[in-house]
């Protein structure tokens, strides 16, 4: 289903460039699990990155231009070191790439690598201020827009990966996350958490990634293995697309942050499920809601990843699915109605569990199905699309990948 990225963005570097690149660097998708919503309000996540990534073969320059050239786009990101924070277009493509390249100079500013200084360090005037280098980078990614899959994690990951070895920054994985999320958040207008960006950068092939908001805490648990669970992981991409900047979205989480200060509380992860319901009266309707979903989200990914490390009780894990996708359709409210059919076909065809991926208002399904009916499944969502006169879905069977990396 993936291409061979390592080769395309190698042959794309070199007929773009006329030269071979220095290196290629990748990073993953991600399916998230459970506790979606929640990271803003020092909540937790549990997920697992996908086959489905995005690549860049890059080398320097020695004129501190920046040139980004894609295969997914006619246009090409121009720019220099010296101006690129205030030429970033907000709203396309370019604008994770540049974003990334711009955040991770300024941390390389503020964390000079070895033998250079950085804009407030003025001990030694002789000793050579970090400006970086310029950059020629091939970006291409099969990681699907607007498909709650994190593709934009995904590309600030490829990037900043890139850029901590190009420039010999040592970074670690917080630090890394932490320019997604920048790039997100101050340049893309994207308000959301490290979750996502985590997972992308922690993941490991067949296992998945719990990360704890309060204290940035990650860890690595073993995915259950279809031969010992006789369930497959699978992701329905809908192809009902969705952009991080909606208002919509900047609207959901203001009425979380209202709720908290409401409840005399820094963020809701302070809040037990009966104290606010104690409090309903003194919420907005919507707001309580929206705060209901938040606390109760974080209980429920508490207690999936409590059960997904004993490995007990599955039918417990289905059940606190299905109650997430139902909190996440009736009190956050970013299903669809497209979202709603795909669960409640992939059920109906025997599903263990079927829920929304990501942060919703299109994207994808992500189903645990009995994998002796895999094949059916995806005819028959294929079938259904089609009656529905809607876009042929992407159905695929995979097990946890790999998180970013250099491939060559």
């Amino acid at each position: 289903m993936s291409r061979d990225l390592t080769t395309i963005v190698c042959e794309g570097f070199l007929a773009s460039f006329e030269r071979e690149p220095l290196g290629v660097w990748s990073a993953p998708g991600r399916v998230s699990i459970m506790g979606d919503h929640t990271d803003l309000q020092d909540g937790v996540g549990y997920g697992c990155a996908i086959p489905l990534r995005s690549s860049a073969a890059i080398a320097p320059r020695d004129d501190g231009r920046i040139r980004i050239v894609t295969d997914l786009s006619s246009e090409e990101a121009v720019t220099d070191l010296r101006s690129i924070s205030s030429e970033i277009p907000t709203k396309d493509w370019r604008a994770y790439p540049l974003g990334a390249v711009s955040s991770m100079l300024r941390f390389a500013r503020e964390n000079p690598p070895e033998g250079t200084r950085g804009d407030d360090d003025e001990t030694d005037p002789g000793v050579p201020f970090f400006l970086g280098t310029g950059l020629d980078i091939f970006l291409t990614t099969d990681v699907p827009i607007g498909a709650g899959l994190a593709s934009s994690a995904s590309v600030c990951a490829t990037i900043s990966t890139a850029l901590n070895d190009f420039w010999g920054l040592g970074m670690n994985v917080e630090e890394l996350a932490e320019i997604g999320r920048q790039t997100e958040a101050d340049i893309v207008g994207a308000p959301g958490g490290l979750s996502d960006h985590i997972t992308v950068h922690a993941a490991r092939s067949n296992e998945d990634v719990f990360f704890d908001a309060r204290g940035s805490d990650v860890s690595i648990l073993p995915a259950p293995r279809p031969a010992e669970s006789g369930l497959v992981r699978v992701l329905i991409d809908t192809r009902e697309s969705h952009r991080n900047w909606s208002a919509e979205f900047a609207s959901r989480a203001d009425d979380c942050a209202r709720a908290a200060e409401a409840l005399g509380c820094q963020t809701l992860r302070e809040v037990r499920p009966a104290e606010l319901d104690a409090a309903a009266d003194r919420l907005d309707e919507v707001v309580f809601r929206r705060a209901r979903h938040v606390v109760s989200e974080i209980a429920r990914t508490l207690e999936f990843t409590k059960l997904m490390r004993t490995g007990e009780t599955p039918e417990e894990r289905n059940h606190l699915l299905a109650a997430s996708q139902a909190s996440l359709r009736d009190d956050f409210e970013v299903s669809t109605a497209r979202i709603d059919f795909t669960v409640e076909l992939a059920t109906y065809l025997g599903a263990a569990s079927a829920r929304m991926t990501g942060t919703g208002l299109g994207g994808s399904v992500f189903v645990m199905h009995p994998a002796e009916k895999v094949d059916e499944l995806r005819e028959s969502v294929l079938s259904a699309y089609a009656e529905q006169g809607w876009e042929a879905p992407l159905v695929l069977a995979f097990e946890p990948e790999a998180g970013a990396r250099r491939d060559r």
